[in-house]
């Protein structure tokens, strides 16, 4: 989790407001378009993105070298 705090936070905040509300909070992609004042495209750009960046900031530690014994 510790992991994921990090990455999360090494996020420009235009993404991680996006990931947060749509996976963090379980918002849908039009209440997160709303909650933001953006479109649902704009939205849904947002969330790939984030989701692209995540797995290259965690990629390591999902192969293992971060993970605890």
């Amino acid at each position: 989790q510790r992991q994921l705090e990090l990455a999360l936070a090494a996020l420009p905040e235009s993404l991680r407001v996006v990931f947060a509300l749509r996976e963090l909070e379980g918002l849908s992609t039009e209440e997160t378009a709303a909650a933001l004042g953006l479109g649902a495209s704009a939205v849904k750009v947002r969330l790939h993105r984030a989701r692209l960046r995540l797995r290259e900031l965690l990629a390591g530690y999902l192969a293992g070298e971060g993970a605890e014994p």
